[in-house]
């Protein structure tokens, strides 16, 4: 199976996990394909600079060495997933979320994440 990790859910896993679920953890063990949206690189770059999250390193090396742990590859953004997360409903206010989770969409991905109102769009999850 292939999964789009939101930016909770790799915080928590560059973390050491602790508030992913058991089963998230499981799917993450056993993907075929992980992938992370680059708009969470941006949401964490931007969480560190102001404060409010503490990285063991910089953002850039919070992201190479989480991925490179995980082999976890980097889903483009396109003008395509853009104008999906335009078109959603206003379930979601959050635009990065909006963007993953029109990401998923567009490619047929579960998402790992702790949000539950990413399941309103229709988007298959793993909280």
């Amino acid at each position: 199976m292939e999964y789009l990790l939101d930016t909770c859910a790799l915080l928590w896993l560059g973390m050491g996990g602790g508030d992913l679920s058991a089963e998230a953890k499981r799917r993450i063990t056993t993907a075929r394909l992980l992938y992370y949206s680059p708009i969470s690189a941006w949401e964490i770059a931007r969480l560190q600079k102001e404060g409010k999250i503490g990285l063991p390193n910089t953002p850039e090396g919070f992201m190479a060495d989480l991925c490179a742990q995980y082999d976890i590859d980097e889903l483009p953004l396109t003008g395509q997933t853009m104008i999906g997360a335009a078109r959603l409903p206003d379930h979601h206010k959050d635009p990065a979320d909006r963007m993953i989770i029109a990401a998923a969409l567009e490619h047929g991905l579960t998402v790992i994440t702790g949000d539950e109102k990413f399941a309103r769009y229709g988007v298959p999850t793993v909280g």
